[in-house]
């Protein structure tokens, strides 16, 4: 209500100074607009630190011992080491509570960081005969890419809209979970420090899961090995 008066007081010395030709009614004009627009951030922020601290409180009645949550506020992405699990939380609305999807450490076969469609990083237990089920079938050269060598392409794109995290699951009805890490309706350049930033928390992600991946499959083989001994 009081930046509703703000801006109309505003408007109304803006008016007086164009019909009289006053020069103190702009400056006043001029320190209205500035106050009002002082106010609405203020608003903005407050609106925006309540709707984060609502969302941390639904996101954490989940177990977990590291999440992240979208800029939108309307997905988080979580593990919990103590029970080996990985969770997706999302919902349409902010208002909505969060729908969750959950698996366990053993039931992640593939992650891939994928930008615009283009996988940029894959780590995986080796699909099936070394196919890739992220690229739809594509074929992987090496059955995993070094987690702290991220593959570069020859060409790549300056500009990005989407930045994406792919998991391959083990679930028949939808085996590829996403995170999403950026969605935007025009392309920003690589070279942002926004970008940079995006980029870089979304690489920690991958190589947290592709060590829990890795891990896992080990554990495997030792198990596999293990019980071939004991036939």
């Amino acid at each position: 209500m009081f930046q509703l008066f703000l801006l109309l007081l505003e408007v109304v010395y803006l008016f007086l100074a164009f019909k009289s030709g006053s020069t103190l009614y702009l400056i006043v004009a001029i320190v209205l607009g500035a106050w009002w627009l002082y106010e609405l951030n203020k608003d903005v922020k407050k609106r925006s630190e309540a709707l984060l601290n609502e969302t941390v409180q639904k996101v954490e009645q989940h177990p977990h011992t590291r999440y992240i949550i979208s800029p939108d506020y309307l997905s988080a992405l979580m593990l919990d080491e103590y029970s080996n699990t990985l969770r997706i939380l999302e919902r349409e609305h902010t208002d909505d509570d969060f729908d969750k999807k959950e698996f366990d450490f053993d039931e992640l076969y593939e992650i891939a960081i994928v930008e615009d469609g283009t996988n940029v990083a894959l780590t995986s237990k080796g699909g099936v005969h070394g196919w890739s089920l992220i690229d739809g079938g594509a074929k992987v050269d090496v059955h995993v890419n070094e987690m702290d060598e991220l593959p570069e392409k020859k060409e790549k794109a300056k500009e990005v809209k989407k930045l994406i995290l792919k998991i391959v699951v083990d679930d028949l009805s939808d085996p590829i979970a996403e995170y999403v890490f950026l969605d935007n309706e025009q392309e920003i350049p690589k070279e942002l420090d926004e970008y940079k930033d995006i980029f870089k928390e979304c690489s920690k992600w991958y190589q947290k899961i592709s060590v829990i991946i890795k891990r896992h499959e080990h554990e495997r083989k030792i198990q596999d090995v293990a019980i071939k001994g004991w036939t």
